[in-house]
C-alpha cells in the first residue's frame, strides 16, 4: 500500500468521539468570561493609567504589607513566573520595591509611596468598573464567581 492510500484510509475511518463536547469546556468558558471581565476593567481604568492587573497586585501590598513572592503569588492565585513577569512594569514604574528576604533566594515585594499613589488615584475607576460588572453579573453571577474563587479545585 502506498503512503497516499494509507493516509486516505486513516482519514477515512470513523471517530466515534464526540468532540462536540470540547464546545462546553469549563476551561475555555472561565477564560472567556475572565478575558471579558479584566477588558472591562482596563476600559474603565485607562484613564488612569493603569491596568486591573497592576491595580490588582498594589492593591493587595497596600493591604498586606511586604510579601514574599510566593506567598503574594498564592494570594493572586498565579504562577510565580507569571506573577514575576507582572511585576517587571510596577519596579519600572517605582510602584513597588524588590528586595532580598531573610533567606538570600527569596524576593520580598512591597508598594512604595509612588505605588500608593497609583492606587488612591485609580480607586475610583476601579469602583466604577466594579460597580458595572456587579451589575452585569447580578447577585447569583456574583456569588457564584466568588465561591470558584474561594474553592480549591486541585
Amino acid at each position: 500500500m502506498c503512503i497516499y492510500t494509507y493516509i486516505m484510509k486513516q482519514l477515512n475511518e470513523t471517530d466515534s468521539t464526540d468532540y462536540m463536547a470540547a464546545a462546553g469546556c469549563f476551561c475555555l468558558a472561565s477564560r472567556q468570561a475572565a478575558r471579558k471581565i479584566t477588558r472591562l476593567y482596563d476600559s474603565y481604568m485607562q484613564e488612569a493609567g493603569i491596568r486591573v492587573t497592576q491595580f490588582t497586585i498594589l492593591s493587595q501590598l497596600m493591604l498586606r504589607g511586604e510579601l514574599p513572592i510566593g506567598k503574594l503569588a498564592g494570594i493572586l492565585g498565579m504562577e510565580r513566573t507569571t506573577l514575576t513577569r507582572n511585576l517587571a512594569p510596577l519596579e519600572d514604574q517605582k510602584w513597588i520595591s524588590i528586595k532580598a528576604g531573610d533567606d538570600p533566594r527569596a524576593r520580598v515585594i512591597g508598594i512604595t509611596g509612588q505605588g500608593r499613589s497609583a492606587v488612591r488615584r485609580s480607586f475610583p475607576y476601579w469602583s466604577k468598573a466594579q460597580a458595572h460588572i456587579g451589575k452585569l453579573l447580578g447577585a447569583d453571577g456574583q456569588a457564584a464567581l466568588k465561591l470558584l474563587g474561594s474553592r480549591n479545585l486541585e
